[in-house]
């Protein structure tokens, strides 16, 4: 993996800083996510990152229509304000290359000082076996390695963490259906990493983003308004393209 900084832009030190990414999972709802954090928190680009399990992805500002930078597949947005550096992940991951990003993500996040991870993703709602998952609360965590002080702050937003379902074979462990890369990562990195779920079905999963974000700022405080109005990015209004032509009907 290579972090490539952003030229004319200080690099800060990231020692003690929360990485705040997304899992590339069903109906994009953390990557979706992450793009209201970015919108949201008074923050900055500081680079983007290279690697082969990225799919060379290229395009114009997402949050400001008047900038002449650019978005790739995975960039890098700092929050100093509040300790946090953001990652965000535009393209699905090559499945040969899958492994060694997320092997090589985790050896940068120990070399800057990172001092835990918080990723946002999403699980298939057909998937949803319990009672308790088909009724009620669709949010849903895991932790790893997470102080106890932090995990009693997690517990105490009121989520459920995630079930554990017997398989097939009699076993009893995560069903992470949809979820992306989640599990390869847990067993990857050795620092505190946090997952928040939201079971959801493909299609328009705006709402689903807004959801997990304010779970996400209900634990952490990232905006201090209790029930905050997150400003969508203006390129959300071309993420289902235009209206019919009319003259086709």
């Amino acid at each position: 993996m290579i972090f490539i900084p952003k030229q004319n832009v200080d690099q800060p030190n990231l020692m003690g800083y929360t990485l705040i990414m997304p899992s590339v999972s069903v109906g994009n709802v953390g990557q979706l996510a992450v793009d209201l954090l970015i919108n949201n928190l008074p923050g900055h680009k500081i680079g983007l990152v290279h690697h082969p399990a990225l799919y060379p992805v290229v395009g114009g500002d997402p949050y400001n229509p008047d900038s002449t930078d650019v978005t790739t597949s995975a960039d890098i947005h700092v929050v100093p304000d509040l300790n946090v550096v953001i990652l965000q992940i535009r393209s699905p991951l090559i499945k040969g290359e899958r492994q060694s990003l997320l092997k090589e993500l985790c050896e940068w996040c120990g070399s800057v000082g990172i001092r835990e991870v918080v990723m946002l993703s999403s699980c298939h709602a057909y998937e949803r076996w319990t009672t308790t998952q088909l009724a009620g609360s669709q949010l849903r965590y895991l932790a790893t390695r997470l102080p106890a002080p932090q995990l009693e702050a997690l517990k105490s937003v009121g989520v459920a963490e995630l079930e554990e379902r017997t398989g097939e074979e009699g076993i009893k462990q995560r069903f992470l259906s949809g979820s992306g890369f989640v599990k390869q990562f847990l067993d990857t990195c050795e620092l505190p990493v946090t997952v928040l779920f939201k079971f959801v079905d493909e299609g328009d999963n705006t709402l689903d983003a807004i959801c997990l974000v304010n779970y996400l700022n209900s634990w952490k405080k990232l905006v201090q308004a209790k029930e905050p109005s997150w400003k969508i990015p203006f390129s959300w209004k071309n993420m289902f393209g235009g209206p019919a032509v009319t003259g086709i009907y």
